[in-house]
């Protein structure tokens, strides 16, 4: 006998929280990242350096919390947008296998 849906997950509310911090965790760890890329993207195309190099111009000029700029709104977009996620994923896959778990 499989277990229902409701007994598997009787609440959405740990997942939506587990999504939440996982989507802040992973983009306070890429953040830095994204600001290189968006940085690449921007420059023209007859002055392309690599990864590392357009860093290390950054932190030059602006410092290193220029990497972290606009963090918060990202964040702020993240938690809700992940929290939403990772329920509806979880339940989505409930139904797809008709309601009951492997």
């Amino acid at each position: 006998d499989y277990p229902t849906a409701a007994a598997i997950c009787p609440s959405w509310t740990p997942s939506a929280i587990a999504g939440g911090m996982s989507g802040c965790i992973t983009w306070f760890v890429f953040y830095p990242v994204d600001v290189i890329k968006s940085r690449i993207q921007t420059n023209p195309l007859d002055c392309q350096k690599g990864i590392v190099r357009v860093g290390m111009d950054i932190v030059k000029q602006h410092g290193w919390r220029h990497m972290f700029r606009g963090l918060g709104v990202t964040l702020m977009r993240a938690f809700p947008v992940n929290g939403i996620f990772f329920p509806v994923y979880e339940f989505t896959l409930l139904q797809l296998c008709g309601g009951k778990a492997d």
